[in-house]
């Protein structure tokens, strides 16, 4: 069960990671660099796969490595990055984006099918093309996962 995977296992991991890059990027004004880190334990087989990251001004594709010690959404969220898949995740979104499309989703009707087709859209635009849909369900669970386990720290103010 997805849900129970993300609920129960990822997201309870991503915490550490996450109050860590916010303390790094200085509550997520300063960027912190994006580097392919290895594998952290050494004894684990390492899988290599490429995920294209939404950031404010552009698509970038990166390739990570994961393990079973350092799973791809520990990996990305330690880049400031959310994953969306458990495993093997082909789309990220960059925090800041999430901070600021927080304020939508906590003051409007929550309707995540409209807002990911208006991406998209948006995106097509841009002339970027995603290589798989765009879901918003996880980014509801960890901004409530976060917040009822600990005092949600300050948002930035977007430059």
């Amino acid at each position: 069960n997805q849900w129970h995977w993300w609920s129960q296992d990822i997201i309870p991991t991503l915490v550490e990671p996450y109050l860590w890059y916010l303390e790094a990027s200085q509550n997520l004004h300063v960027v912190v660099g994006i580097q392919n880190d290895p594998s952290q334990c050494g004894t684990c087989s390492i899988h290599s796969f490429n995920v294209t990251c939404v950031f404010f001004d552009c698509l970038e594709e990166i390739k990570i490595n994961s393990c079973p010690c350092m799973p791809a959404p520990v990996h990305l969220m330690q880049h400031g990055l959310f994953a969306s898949s458990p495993v093997a995740p082909t789309l990220a979104v960059d925090l800041r984006v999430l901070a600021f499309l927080e304020k939508p989703f906590m003051h409007l009707t929550p309707n995540t099918t409209a807002w990911c087709e208006a991406l998209e859209s948006f995106l097509d635009v841009q002339g970027y093309k995603l290589q798989s849909k765009v879901c918003c369900h996880v980014v509801c669970l960890v901004c409530r996962h976060v917040s009822c386990s600990s005092p949600p720290p300050p948002l930035p103010f977007m430059p």
